[in-house]
């Protein structure tokens, strides 16, 4: 019969191949779909690589998509390491989103530019970290499951925001659209290339990544980290303050999703709405563990994520083909990747019975 064996050490090349065949595998079984619908796989895959990689246009497209994924999921990485499960980035987005749009639509549009955006950054880190600090002290005080309160918060925040735009932020003369006014220039994140929508977020996506490995390889709090992680109560006996690293933990993966909500709603939407991709909260989980909890792979997995989300957008249009296929080609995709954890983490081995 067959088992599983746990396997002490993980190779690079087993780490390699491993995501390699598995993301093949996930198109293979997604393209049984797309034979359903009458359609051929290989265009659609030819198309879907191209609108996403094919051109310097489509891969910039790729990388507006992939920003919001590397803030959050940077943030992520940090309290997962510590087993602490943070669900609840959808609403610290949100918040992010929520808090730095006050400035942009309430505060006077001539002040200089670098100084409303640095309140706006500021506003979304407070937003976002603020958010996360809500679940975290009901955890440390009265040991309250931060899965539940961190989801549960994603539809608090979800209804202050439809409150918002549909009441007191509504734009009067958008005729009858949940809308608030347009954010002046000052308030919109400047663009890196004309005629491309991407903006100087994707930098604060790239600093990100190299504070976070610094945080985790290089300081007292990243070892502190690994600790927890790995076992809280010899934590605690070594004399490690495991609450106070908690806080500080999800204070920064609040804060980094914040900003990816101030970075979409002043960089590529300029006005606050209902729908301002707030998935990406959920998404960047996928994307922190099939990066395996590495800052620098998730710059890898976030940019195939967004290459599958700007991709599969396009030949929604360029080849009409369903939003409901699309977005199964993309669950397979990432289900094959989550799955192929197991075979990283374990060997098969084939037992005889005993007679």
């Amino acid at each position: 019969m067959f088992y599983f064996e746990k396997r002490k050490q993980i190779s690079l090349k087993l780490k390699i191949a491993i995501p390699l065949i598995s993301l093949l595998i996930g198109f293979i079984v997604g393209s049984v779909a797309i034979l359903i619908t009458g359609t051929n796989p290989l265009l659609v895959y030819k198309e879907l690589f191209l609108n996403a990689f094919g051109s310097w246009y489509a891969f910039s497209e790729t990388l507006v998509a992939a920003t919001p994924l590397i803030l959050i999921s940077a943030g992520l990485i940090i309290v997962f390491k510590m087993s602490v499960w943070n669900i609840g980035a959808f609403g610290q987005y949100i918040m992010g989103a929520i808090f730095s749009s006050y400035f942009a639509i309430f505060l006077d549009p001539s002040i200089p530019k670098p100084l409303m955006l640095s309140i706006m950054i500021a506003a979304s880190l407070i937003g976002g970290a603020v958010w996360a600090l809500i679940p975290t002290l009901l955890k440390i005080f009265w040991e309250v499951n931060e899965v539940i309160t961190t989801l549960l918060l994603n539809y608090v925040s979800l209804y202050i925001l439809k409150f918002l735009m549909y009441g007191p932020w509504k734009n009067p003369t958008s005729y009858g659209f949940p809308l608030s006014k347009t954010f002046p220039d000052s308030a919109q994140l400047p663009i890196l290339f004309g005629g491309y929508r991407l903006t100087i977020a994707f930098i604060f996506a790239l600093l990100t990544i190299l504070i976070v490995w610094f945080l985790l390889k290089k300081t007292r709090f990243g070892y502190e980290v690994r600790v927890i992680g790995d076992n809280p109560t010899a934590a605690k006996y070594a004399g490690i303050n495991v609450n106070k690293n908690i806080i500080i933990a999800m204070a920064i993966s609040g804060a980094l999703a914040g900003l990816a909500g101030m970075s979409q709603v002043s960089g590529i939407i300029h006005f606050l709405q209902v729908k301002i991709n707030a998935d990406y909260g959920y998404a960047s989980i996928i994307v922190a563990w099939i990066s395996y909890l590495d800052p620098f792979l998730t710059l890898l997995a976030s940019i195939l994520f967004g290459g599958l989300s700007s991709g599969g957008y396009s030949i929604q249009i360029s080849m009409r083909v369903s939003y409901g296929i699309v977005g199964l080609i993309e669950s397979i995709v990432l289900f094959s990747l989550v799955g192929a954890q197991i075979f990283l983490n374990y060997k098969i081995r084939w037992k005889k019975h005993e007679s």
